[in-house]
């Protein structure tokens, strides 16, 4: 029901307010500068119960000005019961007036609240002091029969006649001073220096005020309505009317009874945001990229070239592999590169191809024929049983521009499957570039250090000196307000390896940079090239994904996109997660951190600021997961959401036969309890070489065991030396069969992916 409500809320507000439900808060409330209505989680709430409390706070929304309650309470020294006395039936009677279907929710809600004894147990009116009656009589309504003699019957005139909250603040000022602040006389003597009703905000409802010697039987407002009733000193009696403290006991007993609607055991709420990334503090240039990863890679074949070897025999070699094969040198690389080039053309002009096929269906659905009105002098022959005579013009409306921004990881787990998963993009990188679209591609890393100054340079400088250079070059990455998640490390950062912004030649040069870094990872091992800062690291894609909510609907807006696509290639889950949420640092404190965090046992929602969804990021969590994985997935729904971005994933799977069991539990559930759905996804994977999932927050989540990974176009068979003479033909059939499933696999997945990106 709380969904349901917050939406009711919204309408009644005509505003996309927040709306927040919080297990430790007493009752409704309706912050009016932040624009954020709290709920109560209630327990044995009725339907009009909450109508009654929703449509209250949403009338302070919409007539209670942001700053002018605390003002009158703190400046202006009004009592705050008394002004609560007059303000709420002048903001429940407006929202009432635009509203009338709340009205039986008013009444039918006070009601229950005063059966259930929170405004007390014994509703003895006649012993209730003023303000208790006038409390009671504006939430229960005149069918409740709260008496009020003559001498009172113009404070409910004058409550009931109040129309903007500053004739709320004089209302209650009459009355303060009336019953509170002065006794009779003093009173009557200040009544002339009110001005109630006064000024361009009263409408017209002034107040003709009793004063002493007043003959008149009763008194009129500004809108001529007359209280019946003579009023004046002498039927006052102020030991009568004692309430010198501004006491409303009924007020105090709702306040004591009203936790006893919340649900004691309800899971609290957290509420969090999310922060803004600092780009040009958190992404590296792919300029800079370029040059430092081709200086890495130039040292490292320098070092082939001398000779230079490790004289460490315990650890793995500097410049030869874990299998103790020596590193090619660099034009090994180069015809290695190359030869991958050229291989490749045939499904980059196959993806070209079902790319330009889908966009020229799509533009045939765009195709309208109008009249242009000039005659078709071909046709005039025909006029005596053809109406249509007239040239006709076929009309192509705007096609659809197109982007991808792709997201590589860069952690250590991706070693052995970097020059794969590099493959895959370079086949995505070439056919953007051949279809001529704008794309980005950026890996996260927790490796990067700006130490630009020391690496490569033979002077040694002392680790004091060192450490303070470094501190010179921590820069922020993220830009905070109160309650946004936080991340403590400040290690993280983007690389953008590739952009369609580089020249042909600086294209060309960083691809084969990042060819020869995957194949010197699979091949040589992590270690054969000293990488420094381009090592491969941890895997913070919670922080990449917070990063991506801000960069990739940049890069829409850049280029005026119309369609974007989203590309994450990985071959596991991120090892970090949010854990604390940012606080306005107070010098006067003597904790200086800046960062809470909150109990794992509460429910963290995201309010969207965009667009006022909320999100309950855990509730969804599976017994196979934890926070940082649940979190990812929903940065990537909320991407889609925010953006209308298409989201496609690709988890490389370690398995070189099929796919992991405990790969498939993370998105299908226990293999015990989900066994057919388990048993689809291996049976996909079998035909077509990948598994697609529903479940990871994208669009499609491709699963792809590593053994069927590769982009293959090659028709020649796997075959040694003589083996083809020595082949039986039941074994050259199923090496056949193999090659050619693996083949068409790939070909089915680079289908699915043009159907989404086209």
């Amino acid at each position: 029901m709380r969904e349901v409500k917050a939406k009711l809320a919204k309408l009644l507000a005509e505003e996309n307010i927040q709306i927040r439900h919080m297990a430790n808060v007493q009752t409704a409330s309706f912050d009016i500068k932040l624009r954020i209505l709290t709920l109560p989680i209630f327990e044995d709430m009725s339907e009009v119960l909450y109508d009654l409390l929703t449509g209250h706070e949403v009338g302070h929304s919409l007539y209670t000005p942001c700053d002018g309650w605390e003002k009158a309470i703190t400046v202006d020294e009004v009592n705050k019961h008394i002004l609560n006395i007059v303000e709420d039936p002048r903001i429940e009677r407006k929202i009432k007036n635009r509203f009338p279907g709340l009205r039986k929710s008013f009444v039918d809600g006070y009601r229950e609240l005063m059966g259930r004894g929170f405004f007390g147990t014994d509703l003895n009116f006649s012993k209730m002091n003023i303000l208790d009656r006038l409390n009671m009589h504006f939430k229960g309504g005149p069918s409740l029969g709260v008496p009020f003699d003559k001498s009172e019957q113009w404070m409910v005139r004058l409550v009931d006649s109040t129309n903007t909250f500053e004739d709320a603040v004089e209302a209650a000022k009459i009355i303060q001073m009336a019953y509170v602040d002065l006794d009779t006389d003093e009173f009557l003597q200040n009544l002339d220096e009110l001005s109630f009703g006064s000024g361009e905000a009263s409408d017209g409802n002034e107040i003709d005020m009793p004063s002493e010697g007043d003959d008149d039987e009763g008194f009129t407002t500004g809108n001529g309505d007359k209280v019946e009733g003579k009023y004046d000193a002498e039927d006052f009696d102020a030991d009568q009317h004692d309430v010198s403290d501004g006491e409303v006991s009924t007020q105090e007993n709702f306040e004591n009874r009203k936790m006893e609607l919340n649900k004691n055991d309800a899971r609290d709420r957290f509420y969090f945001g999310l922060p803004k990334p600092i780009v040009k503090n958190l992404v590296i240039d792919h300029k800079r990229v370029r040059k430092e990863l081709g200086m890495i890679l130039d040292k490292g074949f320098e070092a082939i070239d001398k000779d230079e070897k490790s004289a460490d025999p315990v650890h793995y070699s500097i410049y030869y592999g874990r299998r103790g094969q020596a590193l090619p040198n660099k034009a090994y690389f180069q015809g290695e590169y190359n030869k991958f080039r050229i291989s490749s053309g045939k499904i980059i002009n196959y993806m070209v191809k079902e790319f330009e096929r889908k966009k020229a269906a799509d533009e045939y659905k765009r195709i309208s024929v109008s009249k242009t009105g000039v005659l078709n002098v071909n046709a005039l022959h025909s006029y005596q049983y053809e109406d249509d005579l007239f040239l006709k013009r076929a009309i192509v409306h705007d096609g659809k521009n197109h982007g991808l921004v792709m997201l590589l990881d860069w952690s250590a787990s991706m070693s052995y499957h970097m020059e794969n998963t590099i493959k895959q993009l370079l086949s995505l990188v070439w056919f953007c570039n051949k279809v001529n679209i704008p794309f980005e591609v950026y890996a996260f890393t927790s490796a990067w250090s700006d130490d630009s100054y020391k690496l490569f340079t033979d002077k040694l400088i002392d680790e004091d000196e060192y450490k303070k250079r470094c501190a010179q070059y921590i820069l922020p990455k993220w830009k905070y307000k109160e309650g946004d998640a936080y991340f403590e490390s400040s290690n993280f950062q983007l690389l953008n390896i590739v952009s369609s912004r580089a020249s042909v030649a600086e294209l060309n040069a960083q691809l084969f940079n990042l060819y020869t870094y995957g194949s010197v990872h699979r091949h040589f091992g992590h270690h054969a090239i000293e990488w420094g800062k381009y090592s491969l690291s941890s895997t913070p894609l919670v922080e990449a994904m917070v990063a991506m909510q801000h960069i990739v609907p940049n890069f829409r807006d850049h280029y005026k996109l119309d369609k974007v696509n989203f590309i994450c290639l990985t071959d596991g889950d991120p090892n970090s997660s949010i854990n604390a949420f940012y606080n306005e640092f107070k010098e006067d404190l003597d904790d200086t951190r800046c960062w809470t965090t909150a109990s794992t046992k509460s429910d963290w929602i995201f309010d969207d600021p965009q667009t006022r969804r909320q999100w309950n990021v855990h509730k969804n969590a599976s017994w196979r997961q934890y926070n940082g994985e649940e979190e990812y997935r929903w940065l990537v729904r909320l991407l889609k959401h925010r953006y209308g971005i298409n989201t496609i994933g690709i988890f490389l799977d370690s398995g070189n036969r099929g796919l992991s069991r405990n790969a498939l539990e993370k998105y299908l559930g226990w293999y015990s309890y989900n066994k057919e759905d388990h048993k689809k996804a291996r049976l996909q994977c079998r035909k077509e070489g990948f598994a697609t999932i529903q479940t990871a927050g994208y669009d499609e989540y491709y699963m792809v065991p590593m053994g069927s990974q590769e982009i293959v176009d090659d028709t020649s068979l796997p075959l040694e030396d003589g083996e083809a003479f020595d082949m039986t033909k039941g074994k050259l059939k199923s090496i056949f069969s193999k090659n050619q499933k693996r083949k068409f696999g790939n070909r089915i997945l680079a289908n699915r992916i043009m159907d989404l990106i086209a």
